[in-house]
This record gives C-alpha cells, sequence and structure tokens, in this order.
C-alpha cells in the first residue's frame, strides 16, 4: 500500500496562509480514485520516482522557499497530468530542482575567456519572464520606492539569511531613519533587528552602486553602523538567526561597493554620468577595444536608467534594476553576451544574487514584500 508523500497534508504544512489551496491529500493506493493517483499507484517506475521524490523533499520542507517550490509544482504540474508520459516528466524536473547542485554553474570561465565583443556587435535581448517568482515575507507598509533596500543576503549552512531596511530618508536626521528586519528561511515571518534606527548602510544611498559598503554579513554576523549624533556613528552586530538585540561592537564592516566587490574575473561595469547606459571594462583587449556596451545609450525616457548594479559572487553575470520604461529586474551574461529581463514587475527593486541549493537565485523587493526569483534552467 503506497502513500505518496506529493500531497499537503503529508507535507506537515499550514500552506493555505500563504499559497493557494493544492487539491492534493494523502492517498491510499488502495483507494486510489483519479488518473493521476491510479497512474502513480500502478506504475513502478513513477512509484519509485515519488519513493525519491519523498526522500529528497523531507531533507528541505524546513525551509520555506521549498515548500513555495513544492507547492506550485504539485498544483501547476504534476496535478495537472493526465498520462504517465506527462507524470513521468513532472517527476524528472522535479527530482533535478530538488537534487543539491554544485557550483559554481556554469563552469567558471578560463582565464582570457571572457573578452569584449566586437564594437559592432549587440547583446542579445532576451525577455523570457521563465523565472519562478515567490514571496517569502511581507512587511507592514512599503515607503517609496527605494527607500527600500535589501542590506546584504546569504546563504548559511544551506540556509537563505536576508537583511533588509525599510524607512524614509529624513534630511533634519542626516539620512535614512527606519527599521532592520532578518529573514530566515527556516523561521517564520520577518523579525525587526532593530527599529527608529538612524541607518548607516553606504555612502551614496541615492546613487546607482550606493558606493561602499558599511553594513554586511561576516562569519554568520550582520554589522552595521547607525548614528547617535550628527557626526557620530555607533558599530553595532547581530547574529544572525538569534532573534536578540543587537550589541554595540568595535567591529566596524567596510567594502567596496556592490559591483567591485564582487567583480568577475577584472571585469568592471562603468555606467556614463547619468546612468542611461551601461558598459563592461575588461583588462584584456580583444577587437582593439577593452571595454563593449551592454545597453544602447539614450535617454532615460527611451528606457534605460539602472540601479544598484551587482555581480555575482559563483558566476560570470550581473544584475541590476532599471527604472523608467524598461523597469524591471535584468541579468547581464558576460559569458553568453545576452541581457535578460527576470523579473517583470515594475515594482521590483535591489535584487541580490544567491546560490539556493546550487542554483542561481535573486532575492528582491516588490511593495511590501521581499520575494525570490528562481532561475528555471539551472
Amino acid at each position: 500500500m503506497k502513500l505518496p508523500l506529493l500531497s499537503l497534508a503529508v507535507m506537515g504544512l499550514s500552506l493555505a496562509v500563504f499559497v493557494p489551496a493544492v487539491d492534493a491529500a494523502g492517498f491510499d493506493c488502495n483507494k486510489a480514485s483519479t488518473l493521476m493517483e491510479k497512474t502513480v499507484c500502478d506504475t513502478p517506475s513513477l512509484s519509485a520516482s515519488d519513493d525519491e521524490l519523498n526522500s529528497r523533499y523531507k531533507a528541505l520542507k524546513h525551509l520555506k522557499m521549498f515548500r513555495l517550490l513544492q507547492a506550485r509544482w504539485l498544483q501547476e504540474v504534476r496535478d495537472t497530468c493526465d498520462s504517465s508520459d506527462c507524470l513521468a516528466a513532472a517527476y524528472r524536473a522535479q527530482l533535478k530542482m530538488l537534487a543539491p547542485q554544485p557550483l559554481p554553474i556554469p563552469p567558471a570561465p578560463a582565464k582570457g575567456q571572457l573578452l569584449p565583443q566586437p564594437p559592432t556587435s549587440q547583446y542579445s535581448l532576451l525577455d523570457p519572464d521563465g523565472w519562478q517568482r515567490y514571496t517569502l515575507a511581507t512587511f507592514s507598509a512599503a515607503p517609496p520606492q527605494g527607500d527600500q533596500q535589501i542590506v546584504d543576503a546569504q546563504v548559511i549552512g544551506g540556509v537563505l539569511h536576508v537583511v533588509l531596511f525599510v524607512g524614509q530618508y529624513q534630511q533634519g536626521l542626516s539620512g535614512y531613519v527606519g527599521t532592520l528586519y532578518e529573514y530566515v528561511d527556516d523561521q517564520p515571518g520577518l523579525h525587526p533587528i532593530a527599529r527608529d534606527v538612524r541607518f548607516v548602510g553606504w555612502a551614496l544611498p541615492g546613487s546607482n552602486d550606493q558606493g561602499p559598503r558599511y553594513a554586511g554579513i561576516v562569519d554568520g554576523v550582520f554589522y552595521y553602523r547607525q548614528r547617535i549624533g550628527d557626526e557620530l556613528q555607533q558599530g553595532m552586530s547581530y547574529r544572525l538567526g538569534s532573534r536578540s538585540a543587537p550589541e554595540a561592537s568595535q567591529r566596524l564592516f567596510q567594502s567596496l561597493s556592490n559591483t567591485q566587490r564582487h567583480a568577475w574575473a577584472r571585469v568592471a561595469q562603468s555606467l556614463n554620468e547619468e546612468n542611461y547606459s551601461l558598459s563592461l571594462d575588461y583588462d584584456q583587449q580583444s577587437n582593439g577595444t577593452y571595454s563593449e556596451n551592454v545597453t544602447e545609450h539614450n535617454d532615460v525616457e527611451s528606457g534605460w536608467s539602472i540601479v544598484n548594479p551587482t555581480w555575482s559572487e559563483t558566476r560570470p553575470v550581473m544584475y541590476f534594476d532599471n527604472e523608467g520604461p524598461r523597469a524591471c529586474i535584468w541579468r547581464v551574461d558576460v559569458q553568453r553576451k545576452l541581457l535578460s529581463k527576470i523579473v517583470p514587475e515594475h515594482e521590483a527593486i535591489s535584487a541580490r544574487p544567491v546560490d539556493i541549493h546550487g542554483r542561481e537565485a535573486v532575492v528582491y523587493l516588490e511593495g511590501n514584500q521581499l520575494k525570490f526569483a528562481l532561475n528555471p534552467d539551472d
């Protein structure tokens, strides 16, 4: 008597709170009534795939993002199948999704492999809209766009940790005033690290790349600075996942800007002074040039107004938010010379790359929600 895991009841979840209800209860093969249930029970290869999927999911179901992935797969893929071939393909895809992948993917380019393309060539522009997008958490209200930012995001011990700031710029108080939140994927909701804090996270909060960083994660501890006077700053530290009060710290975090600290193989971004185009500068020459244009030069009304560019630490890929007519989140694949829209919603901002189970993903903000998007091709 087979009892497949693939149901919300057997998952042991309260998914109805944050995902649509999925019409799948744990079923006894002696009582199988639907075509899908009967096909899984009656086909040895599908039954074996179901057992393997049970095993892989059991090790991941403490993480919300995998509960979301599994719920969508149940509702939109497996339970829509009407043939054994469809079910077999569905199981193969989900087994691949739940299998850990080695890093980096794709393999890191060899030295000298990343070179500028000819000056007359253009990056291919894609609008695949194939990245799956999920909501991880919601904060109470969204300030004007841009005043909320993801400060840092890391996967530690397989668990996603995100620190975000939600506040508003107040000129009289010399900067941003608001709340620092922590999201941990194996804990419920958002935890307020510090409320009504005069946060100092970056040197140039209004610029495209925000300049040097004054807040970030090191060895599982989040370090940041807060203003305690017009000219004074206090270093603070918070151990991720502890949900304890932050403490004063003698250790101060400082690093290069997002694009400089994650520059891939000495390929650096270059924005024109009005932030209306993006080019990449290489340390090696090709086709008589050391640079290439990723986006065309244009007025902001024509589409490009690039904000928050940042490199992946594991892939030759850059991400950026775009304002104006082409507002959304874009991906720059330096190896394949592709410029892709990966999150189409115009309110999506503050994208930060992470690797989820070895798969390429970004976390970002949209309105008053913390979300993530997963590359379906990994």
